[in-house]
């Protein structure tokens, strides 16, 4: 049962990339909501703190790549000054409507 979790772990991790990767390569955070992922960030630290107190390593871990991941799309969308192409199209085709 321990390797289901390793995988869900490791799962989490894939999970952040494709946002991080956005935020970095074209620098647009077009409907991040940073309000969103800073609840994220404080329930991820609460649930780390409750993982610790009952020596949950897994789980603990998980809270972990979630904290910094979380902080590092926080970081990234504060630095982000630009919409992508495909963003700026689907916000005209909105606005359209």
């Amino acid at each position: 049962m321990r390797f289901i979790g390793w995988i869900g772990t490791a799962l989490v991790i894939i999970a952040y990339y494709p946002q991080i990767h956005h935020l970095l390569v074209e620098r647009c955070a077009w409907g991040i909501s940073v309000f969103t992922w800073l609840i994220w960030f404080v329930a991820s630290a609460l649930l780390l703190i409750y993982c610790i107190t009952r020596n949950e390593i897994l789980m603990s871990v998980v809270q972990v790549v979630s904290i910094i991941a979380i902080a590092v799309t926080i970081v990234l969308v504060r630095r982000s000054n630009r919409i992508c192409p495909y963003h700026r199209k689907l916000a005209e085709t909105l606005a359209g409507k």
